[in-house]
Formats: C-alpha cells, sequence, structure tokens
C-alpha cells in the first residue's frame, strides 16, 4: 500500500512547451509558466522528487499492491500539496 491512505493534490509550475516553427521575434509567445495540478497517491518521495500514482489496484490483497500512470514531480516546482480526506 502507499505510503499515505490519503491521496494528495499537488499544485506544480512546468515549463511551456516548445513552439517548433520559425517566428519573428516580435510574434514570440508570452513570458510564461504553466500552472498544472494533479492528484494521486504518494507512493515515493525523496529529498528532491514526490511520485505519485492516479491509479491503484490489488490494495486489499496480502501482496504489493499495484499502480499505473506514475508521475514524478520536482519538489523545487510545488508550490503547494494538499492532503484529500473524504467527507462523510
Amino acid at each position: 500500500m502507499p505510503n499515505n491512505d490519503n491521496p494528495l493534490l499537488v499544485e506544480w509550475i512546468d515549463s511551456a512547451q516548445p513552439v517548433a516553427a520559425w517566428m519573428f521575434l516580435d510574434n514570440m509567445p508570452r513570458m510564461e509558466v504553466i500552472e498544472c495540478v494533479s492528484v494521486g497517491w504518494l507512493v515515493a518521495e525523496t529529498d528532491k522528487v514526490l511520485m505519485l500514482a492516479p491509479n491503484l489496484g490489488d490494495v486489499e490483497s496480502e501482496g504489493s499492491a499495484q499502480a499505473s500512470g506514475f508521475i514524478r514531480i520536482a519538489k523545487s516546482a510545488v508550490p503547494r500539496r494538499i492532503v484529500l480526506v473524504e467527507d462523510v
């Protein structure tokens, strides 16, 4: 099972996708970063990286759970993370 029973919402900053076409500098893309949001279970963490898995399977088995869709996010790009709690 993951390190935490509750999923996380992670807000993080990324660079924009490169523009492949030739452009005049007067018409270049805006200077901006991309604000991203990911939700998943924290399955691994180091001093520099969070690893989330949005999909878990076999979580009730005696053995190891399964996961897919792993995403690694640099902690230096994360301004905020929120533990999601079930509202009952």
